[in-house]
């Protein structure tokens, strides 16, 4: 048989599930109200959107010392106390160097996080480094690279460290016309909204029982009036929820799918092993570890060693576990008794993190009697495994937090009901004349998620671009226009070795003859540009010439789940509401110029990049009335959103958390925390707010359902 080439792109997969439906309660008046059910249309041909209920992730397998290994046979030996650890270090507050910063504090809300003082951060990724630091950088090429003018947000406030975010500060980038991108620009800023972090501090060693000792030094960007405050992430978090899906993590994929035990970047890091006994002598071994299906554990294992989001400088996983084995697991933090995970643990005597994966993990990986080194310092088995135990347990908690019960899952499969017809007529716009489902495909209603666990070939696609020429990309990565692509690679970037983050990159490189650090195996004959339209195709085509990519500024496509709670929106958290989300792509984005011009942002883009914005071909004005606005906003606003995620429910309770909320004062200045020993440079004093613990039956009614962080502004 000959096999000719598909040109046609498919999305997700199907699955055979149960029918269940549920009720959504809430008072007339509120944001996710549903709406009076109406005479619905029939039931559109909607192939490209498949419902996730009844979906799991994978358990990780793969290989270690050469081995083949999986989860549940090789590591785990308990998975309900694996996902309770991963459910404790997830929201234990002693994860960070301070005591006081979990990997909950940025993803609380829905799986992200929605405070809305000190959160900004001057767009720190953008290849001139001068005008990286400059907060409120303004749009025009007349400015100086270097200069530090005063320049004010979009409501005319100060911005910058420990600005208290304002609705009229949304959206960052604005034109005299919502309907046409070429229209004057009235006011644009490169900031990002991230998320508040740590202190700028270098790490001395672990202190116990809850702060490291670190040494303070003066931040230079994030400081007001020279008193050092939290500093902000340079891209917005994206949720946690579904992540478990998803192929790679983070916005640029650089949480590989490969998880080997030590750090996020899989085979890319040559020193990565895990320490395992063999015999009972006693001694531990290092080997190497690939297991696939694991970038929520890759992911994981990132953010507690950032000098910015939770560690000072320096520090090592193996100097987390040696402050948190012997402590008592959320000590600081409150746990309801009727926590689904937690509750039978919440009582007076709850265990220490030694106990929880003694209870969780094979002996093998925690029994030697006799110290290992680490970058040439001694540490326990139990300690430099410490990565291995902490990646897994949160890939096993998140892969527990699935949000498979909104009104679009009830409605695909047969609930027609579910969804009013106006949310209908926005489900076929999502499918038609919007354009959505070319980036937001699959039950998880992002091209970055299960489809390409299952179809690993198909992670790298060929398209046509708006300039008529084809070009390689990564599949569920797009560059569509948010910002030149100068001031964020994402995709296009390298790990610390050198390597590109891209697949099409290495694809390049493999054609090339070169060595790539990830596994590929490339069909191209699911491409959806043939490499010939005459010719039959064959599998294992290798073309012997490189292709043009376009990965420069493509950033990892989000779940669409639960997006009414998970703003502010894009990267860089540019968009308050979904409404501003839709008229962005309405106009067809925010780059100047016609579809194909370069907007790059580089004075001299890279001679292959004919499209030098790599801009989706699919960022075109779509031309959507206000009423067809409006109905594909409802879709998204309440058919996409799971009422236990909106009411924290199981699985999406949790133990009460203490978050900074910036620091005491404004913008001008702050307090200065009192002079100690611990505090050699002035740091500003937290204004901290407090989440109470959530059990498994969620919120109570009189405090209402989560809401979307316009309303939080």
């Amino acid at each position: 048989m000959v096999k000719y080439l598909s040109i046609f792109r498919t999305h997700g997969m199907t699955c055979e599930v149960t029918v269940a439906l549920f009720a959504l309660v809430l008072p007339a008046t509120h944001v996710f109200a549903a709406d009076p059910v109406e005479a619905v249309p029939p039931v559109p041909d909607v192939p490209s959107l498949q419902s996730l209920r009844g979906m799991t992730p994978p358990d990780p397998s793969g290989t270690e010392g050469g081995r083949k290994v999986d989860l549940m046979t090789d590591y785990v030996v308990n998975r309900s106390a694996a996902i309770l650890l991963g459910k404790a270090l997830f929201w234990d507050m002693e994860v960070g160097s301070d005591g006081a910063t979990a990997c909950a504090s940025c993803h609380y809300h829905a799986g992200v996080d929605h405070r809305t003082t000190n959160q900004i951060n001057p767009g720190q990724a953008n290849t001139n480094a001068n005008v990286g630091s400059i907060f409120n950088k303004p749009f025009t090429a007349s400015d100086i690279p270097g200069d530090v003018p005063s320049y004010a947000t979009k409501s005319g406030g100060k911005g910058g460290p420990n600005y208290l975010l304002k609705k009229a500060d949304f959206p960052t980038h604005v034109l005299a016309n919502p309907l046409d991108r070429n229209s004057a620009i009235l006011y644009s800023s490169d900031d990002v909204i991230g998320s508040q972090g740590v202190f700028d501090a270098n790490f001395v060693k672990p202190n116990q029982p809850r702060f490291d000792k670190c040494t303070q030094q003066p931040d230079g960007i994030f400081q007001v009036g020279g008193v050092n405050v939290r500093r902000a992430t340079g891209r917005n978090a994206p949720s946690v929820i579904n992540a478990a899906f998803n192929v790679r993590n983070f916005w640029d994929g650089r949480a590989n799918n490969v998880f080997n035990g030590f750090s996020p970047f899989g085979n890319r890091d040559p020193d990565a092993g895990i320490f395992v006994t063999n015999d009972r002598s006693g001694v531990a071994v290092k080997v190497r570890l690939a297991l696939n299906d694991a970038s929520a554990a890759s992911q994981a294992v990132g953010p507690p060693g950032s000098p910015v989001e939770m560690s000072c400088g320096g520090r090592t996983f193996a100097d987390i576990g040696r402050r948190m084995l012997d402590s008592l697991m959320l000590k600081q933090q409150r746990i309801s008794s009727t926590d689904s995970v937690l509750g039978p643990v919440s009582g007076a005597r709850r265990p220490t993190y030694r106990e929880l994966i003694k209870n969780a993990f094979q002996p093998r990986l925690w029994n030697a009697t006799q110290q290992v080194s680490l970058g040439g310092a001694p540490y326990t088995q139990m300690e430099a495994n410490f990565p291995l135990f902490f990646g897994l347990a949160i890939q096993m908690y998140e892969s527990t937090l699935i949000s498979d019960h909104t009104p679009l899952d009830a409605y695909l499969q047969g609930d027609h009901t579910a969804m009013n017809a106006q949310q209908v007529e926005g489900m076929n716009l999502f499918l038609g004349k919007g354009k959505c489902v070319s980036c937001h495909g699959g039950a998880e209603l992002t091209n970055a998620g299960s489809r390409l666990l299952f179809h690993p070939r198909e992670r790298i696609e060929r398209m046509v671009m708006a300039d008529n020429l084809t070009t390689l990309y990564d599949n569920g990565f797009y560059n569509t226009g948010v910002r030149p692509t100068s001031e964020d690679l994402a995709l296009g970037g390298t790990d610390a070795w050198g390597n590109p983050l891209s697949f099409s990159r290495q694809y390049n490189t493999v054609l090339q003859g070169g060595k790539i650090p990830d596994p590929l195996d490339v069909d191209v004959c699911t491409f959806e540009a043939p490499l010939s339209a005459a010719i039959p195709c064959d599998a294992t085509l290798k073309p012997n010439v490189g292709f043009r990519d376009s990965v420069d500024g493509a950033f990892k496509t989000p779940t669409l789940r639960n997006i009414a709670l998970t703003g502010p929106y894009f990267h860089n958290g540019s968009r308050a509401t979904l409404k501003q989300v839709v008229e962005f792509y309405n106009r067809g984005g925010d780059r100047r110029g016609e579809d194909a011009s370069n907007t790059s942002g580089f004075d001299h883009p890279a001679a292959n990049q004919h499209n030098a914005s790599n801009l989706d071909p699919d960022m075109t004005p779509l031309n959507l009335t206000e009423d067809e606005i409006d109905a594909l906003v409802k879709f998204m606003e309440v058919a996409l959103t799971d009422p236990r995620v909106a009411w924290e429910q199981a699985p999406f309770d949790h133990p009460s958390l203490v978050l900074p909320q910036g620091h005491i004062g404004d913008e001008n200045a702050v307090t200065v925390k009192p002079a100690s020993p611990k505090i050699t440079t002035r740091q500003a004093m937290d204004a901290n707010i407090q989440l109470l613990p959530i059990g498994a039956e969620g919120r109570k009614v009189s405090e209402g359902p989560l809401q979307p962080f316009y309303n939080d502004l």
